[in-house]
């Protein structure tokens, strides 16, 4: 037994020695994120901002939920960065103990809202969240899971701080569950500035997914069996409602005037539908990736329930420290498409 802990705690300083970490105060909040750069000759054009999704962590991102994403920076030669979300702790109380539950979250501009155009963003016996202080005095209302913070913009700033320190030329997102979503909204925001953006298992809420203001390559993934964020059946377990993958990419799809569509069928490791649009205007293309086998898990780990921990570098966010997972295929196939 101490054998293992002393292995996990040597691994963890590993991982934290290969990044570096940046501190910043934006919107009167402390706020950092995490910088890998491949040590070798060849200067990395390519930046990929990797972002965790409701209650991880940056690196719960980097070592559990990706199974390894700084061993993919090397593969392919690109400057990964890794942004934490605002987090606070909730206090729970069982009978007269008290325990500190960490949450951390992205506002993409759906999960802080429950007005919609339509209806509202849950059901009225939806599962209730931790609410943000941050959320207090705006229209967040009941719905609202999320952060209000302007996280967008936290973003944007991280992109403006890695831009004049290295010399990149591409810059691609990916998002899990609520990184996601809020990858989702950075499509919309920043076509100009980004090269291309994916969203792995975190369509928007139903009724406020945004639509791209100009031309950028996005690719959605969702899993059939996931009812977290279901990719088609709308409602989730806790009764939230989110836009299907399939609307979300004739959105695009129509945006662009796409002419072309292709069908490819994969059984290697899953059984994996993917829709490849193209033929659009200004040479955008438009994938929308459907995982028959997994629910709401990142493809490729060993342990779906990953990512909601910490290593050393982080030392001062009270949650368990990451464990080594292993991804057999799914870096390399979401990479492929994204990079490419």
């Amino acid at each position: 037994m101490k054998y293992l802990l002393s292995l996990v705690l040597f691994c963890n300083f590993i991982v934290a020695n290969e990044m570096n970490r940046i501190d910043m105060v934006f919107d009167n909040e402390p706020r950092h994120y995490l910088v890998f750069k491949p040590d070798n000759d060849s200067k990395p054009k390519n930046l990929v901002i990797g972002i965790h999704g409701y209650t991880g962590s940056a690196t719960g991102f980097e070592k559990e939920t990706t199974g390894g994403f700084n061993e993919s920076a090397k593969k392919y030669n690109f400057i990964a960065v890794y942004p934490q979300g605002l987090y606070f702790y909730e206090d729970q109380y069982f009978g007269r103990f008290m325990r500190k539950n960490y949450v951390s979250s992205w506002n993409d501009l759906t999960a802080s809202k429950t007005k919609t155009p339509t209806g509202e963003t849950c059901a009225v016996d939806a599962v209730p969240y931790p609410k943000y202080s941050n959320c207090r005095g705006t229209d967040a209302g009941r719905c609202a899971w999320s952060s209000c913070g302007n996280d967008i913009g936290f973003l944007k700033k991280i992109i403006d701080d890695v831009k004049n320190n290295y010399d990149v030329e591409n810059i691609y997102v990916l998002g899990v569950s609520n990184g996601g979503k809020i990858a989702h909204a950075l499509a919309c925001e920043f076509p100009k500035l980004l090269t291309g953006v994916m969203n792995v298992i975190g369509s928007p809420a139903l009724g406020l997914a945004c639509k791209p203001k100009g031309p950028i390559n996005y690719i959605v993934y969702g899993g059939l069996k996931d009812d977290t964020v279901p990719p088609i059946d709308i409602v989730s377990w806790d009764k939230y409602f989110y836009t299907p993958i399939d609307t979300i990419a004739n959105d695009w799809m129509s945006s662009f005037n796409c002419k072309e569509m292709k069908t490819f069928l994969y059984d290697e490791y899953d059984s994996i539908k993917e829709t490849v649009y193209s033929s659009c205007n200004d040479g955008v293309k438009v994938t929308s990736i459907l995982n028959m086998d997994r629910g709401h898990t990142y493809p490729g780990v060993n342990d779906d329930n990953s990512g909601y921990c910490k290593t050393n570098i982080q030392d001062e966010i009270l949650i368990n420290e990451c464990r080594s997972n292993i991804n057999i295929w799914g870096n390399d196939f979401l990479l492929e498409r994204l990079l490419n």
